[in-house]
């Protein structure tokens, strides 16, 4: 029987199939334990969606800068419908600040607020960001004096003092104002004003001079500070 050449071809095509199987493959396969034709085709769809999120990721800005400006106005919004009184707004996605009235903008300024970032020492852990939500101004204080935390010396590399040591003691770091709102935050000074804007704190609310001795004069302990 005389076989077309379509026939003779194919026949060629399923024998070499067969032989790279049971003499490459397969032998490859037993002895590396690895499924070949399978991590191939995870190649190839890990890479597609590589591909496809490389496309998708410069129109997600948009959509993200609107979902931020929505969040802002709802903050503005919450804010303003509970109070005619002085009030504070901080952004740390922005690292802006206004203080207002009603829906009226008394004072905006650049400010630092939490890095974001941690800090482990044996079973401790430091998360160093700003806190969201609703909080108070409980006091003031001129020129304070930064009481510098445990992290302090650890990020230093330094040895811890006792908690009477003078070396916890230092001045000017906070600036000469600071308003004080619980739990260890507080808004105050710094001698880094050319870092205004940027996300460098470990938690607190950094402010340049002029714009936190306008927030000293005008607001009363009690504030309320919304942090969004």
């Amino acid at each position: 029987m005389t076989l077309s050449p379509v026939k003779s071809i194919g026949i060629i095509v399923l024998s070499a199939m067969a032989l790279i199987w049971s003499e490459v493959y397969y032998p490859i396969k037993e002895s590396l334990g690895l499924d070949l034709l399978r991590l191939t085709y995870r190649l190839y769809e890990t890479r597609a969606s590589t591909r496809k999120m490389r496309l998708e990721t410069p129109k997600l800005g948009p959509e993200i800068e609107a979902l931020n400006s929505s969040v802002g106005q709802l903050a503005d919004q919450f804010a303003t419908a509970f109070t005619n009184e002085l009030y504070i707004v901080v952004n740390p996605n922005s690292n802006r600040l206004s203080l207002r009235r009603g829906q009226n903008v008394v004072l905006e300024a650049a400010i630092s607020t939490g890095k974001n970032d941690t800090l482990k020492f044996g079973r401790q852990t430091w998360v160093f960001e700003t806190p969201r939500g609703i909080m108070g101004v409980i006091r003031k204080k001129k020129d304070p004096v930064w009481i510098k935390p445990d992290w302090a010396f650890l990020e230093k590399g330094e040895s811890i003092p006792s908690l009477y040591s003078p070396l916890r003691r230092e001045k000017g770091v906070l600036g000469a104002f600071l308003l004080d709102l619980g739990g260890g935050v507080m808004i105050h000074g710094t001698p880094q004003e050319n870092l205004l804007g940027r996300s460098v704190t470990h938690g607190c609310i950094r402010v340049g001079y002029d714009d936190l001795k306008v927030l000293y004069d005008s607001v009363p302990v009690g504030t309320k500070v919304f942090i969004f």
